[in-house]
């Protein structure tokens, strides 16, 4: 019988060689994967519904633990971080330029003193600005 540990090395060592071919199934793949996830949506919803209500979120998070968390970070996270927020920020400078125009709705109105009207109608202006720039985007 043939232990966990020879099967997940195993594993590792047979993924590391098809890193290739995993990336020829996604390119040659007619499915449309964000189509199938939108349809998906009542499912994902039920599951994770569920889940929570059965108490296993709550269980498998328990598990991991802070250490588990943190074992994570200084392994892999500490590595990928930097590299993933390079290859992430035309993306999310794209993203968020629709917000540029409603981040100034105060501009042109009044600053007041910490806790004034004034400043409440700034906050208020800048918020309704960014629910109708995120609706029409």
């Amino acid at each position: 019988m043939k232990s966990a540990q020879s099967v997940a090395s195993k594993f590792a060592e047979r993924a590391s060689a098809a890193t290739g071919d995993y990336e020829s199934g996604a390119r040659n793949t007619t499915k449309d994967q964000a189509a199938a996830a939108i349809a998906a949506a009542d499912i994902y919803k039920q599951a994770v519904t569920a889940a929570a209500n059965d108490g296993r979120y709550a269980k498998g998070l328990a598990k991991s633990g802070k250490s588990g968390w943190l074992h994570g970070i200084t392994t892999k996270g500490v590595n990928r971080f930097g590299e993933g927020v390079s290859q992430a920020a035309p993306k999310y400078a794209t993203n968020s330029a629709r917000f540029d125009t409603a981040r100034n709705a105060a501009s042109s109105l009044p600053r007041g003193i910490k806790g004034s009207a004034a400043n409440l109608a700034r906050v208020t202006a800048v918020v309704a600005a960014q629910i109708a720039a995120k609706k029409g985007g």
